[in-house]
């Protein structure tokens, strides 16, 4: 990998790392953990303000709750105060739940949903670039 890419990656880990930081006060307030879900993205209904995704994986305090390959709605809340809005973060950078594309990667960062239940609330979710996205969009380095 390029020095540039290398640091490209590193600078968007970082402030993926910041942004997971800022869910601090909504997260904790409650004294709830958010679970991380790796999974894949399926679709988001506007109407109804709810994504669904299909798991990959989970890990954090809820982790046991969804099973691998199972498709899961989740709540959200897509406008308002960051500290009770589901933020969304494209490869680092501030993005839209319509932004999001179907079969592209994601961590989504949930909480039992405090309305259902039995639901899930989506506090956060992260989409990461593939390496063909990350070189179309800011060109192959050339090695020397």
């Amino acid at each position: 990998m390029s020095p540039r890419k290398a640091s490209f990656r590193l600078a968007a880990a970082l402030a993926c790392s910041l942004a997971g930081l800022s869910l601090a006060p909504a997260a904790f307030a409650a004294g709830e953990k958010t679970t991380q879900t790796e999974a894949t993205w399926i679709s988001y209904d506007a109407a109804s303000k709810t994504v669904k995704v299909k798991v990959d994986k989970s890990k954090g305090p809820n982790k046991d709750k969804l099973k691998k390959n199972e498709e899961v709605s989740f709540r959200v809340v897509p406008e308002g105060s960051v500290l009770k809005r589901t933020s969304v973060a494209i490869n680092g950078v501030k993005g839209e739940l319509t932004d999001i594309r179907e079969g592209k990667r994601v961590n989504v960062y949930w909480l039992p949903d405090p309305e259902n239940a039995s639901g899930y609330f989506a506090r956060k979710i992260d989409v990461t670039l593939s390496e063909d996205e990350l070189n179309k969009r800011y060109g192959e380095d050339k090695q020397e």
